[in-house]
């Protein structure tokens, strides 16, 4: 078998938003409400540009990442924006992306994830196949029955503050834990954040302090996701 890599010959588009699939319907030969979350399927868009879709997303909506040759990237965008015009689509940067991603509680690396923090503690049980032999298993199903001491939380600002990464969290006037994402949420119209918080502290409602900038600014612990996206409801 020879793998060939088609990086430098490829360009890829992510198409997201709950009204994504109804739009590229309009400019696909295949029914893309058949295609499962979290599964591709190959197809063509313009009538013959050859195209591998993807639908599985990482704003908190619906949508596609779309695998097309490179030099056909700029017709295939603007038949896009085009198409949906009147459905209100709009080109968005990478701050738009990651604001998204934020609201429905979606973990990034070097945020939610690294090397120090483990899916146990992370809330990404679901991800580790336990039933199966690799490095490290002992260690997280060690931690998974007898629960992590800390834990992701999201919290609310409730004084005036934007929480960034790596601010500390406070509790009781003690450093307790840090914030792994903050930012305005556009959706809810809140100051948000997500951090990682001793278990014993971790309720909902609870309050805590988030340090900005040498000074204490009061928070709470609220529910999670922030926003709910709309192919989960």
């Amino acid at each position: 078998m020879e793998v060939k890599d088609i990086s430098e010959e490829t360009y890829m588009l992510a198409f997201q938003g709950p009204k994504a699939p109804e739009i590229m319907n309009r400019l696909t030969k295949i029914d893309l409400g058949q295609v499962a979350r979290f599964t591709a399927a190959q197809d063509t868009i313009l009538g013959n540009v050859p195209i591998l879709i993807g639908r599985t997303g990482y704003t908190g909506e619906d949508g596609f990442e779309l695998f097309f040759p490179a030099d056909e990237a700029v017709n295939v965008w603007e038949a896009i924006l085009r198409t949906g015009e009147a459905d209100g689509v709009k080109p968005i940067g990478l701050a738009a992306r990651d604001s998204l991603r934020f609201e429905a509680c979606m973990p990034l690396y070097g945020h939610e994830i690294n090397a120090q923090i483990t899916p146990v503690e992370a809330g990404l049980n679901f991800a580790v196949s336990y039933y199966k032999e690799f490095i490290g298993r002992e260690a997280l199903l060690k931690q998974k029955l007898e629960k992590p001491g800390r834990v992701q939380v999201g919290f609310e600002m409730v004084e005036k503050g934007v929480a960034r990464e790596h601010y500390p969290v406070l509790y009781n006037e003690q450093e307790v834990g840090f914030v792994s994402s903050g930012m305005f949420s556009p959706t809810t119209r809140k100051y948000l954040g997500m951090a990682y918080v001793p278990r014993d502290i971790s309720a909902r409602d609870t309050e805590i302090e988030i340090g900005i900038r040498g000074k204490s600014v009061k928070a709470k612990i609220v529910k999670k996701p922030f926003y709910v996206p709309a192919y989960r409801r």
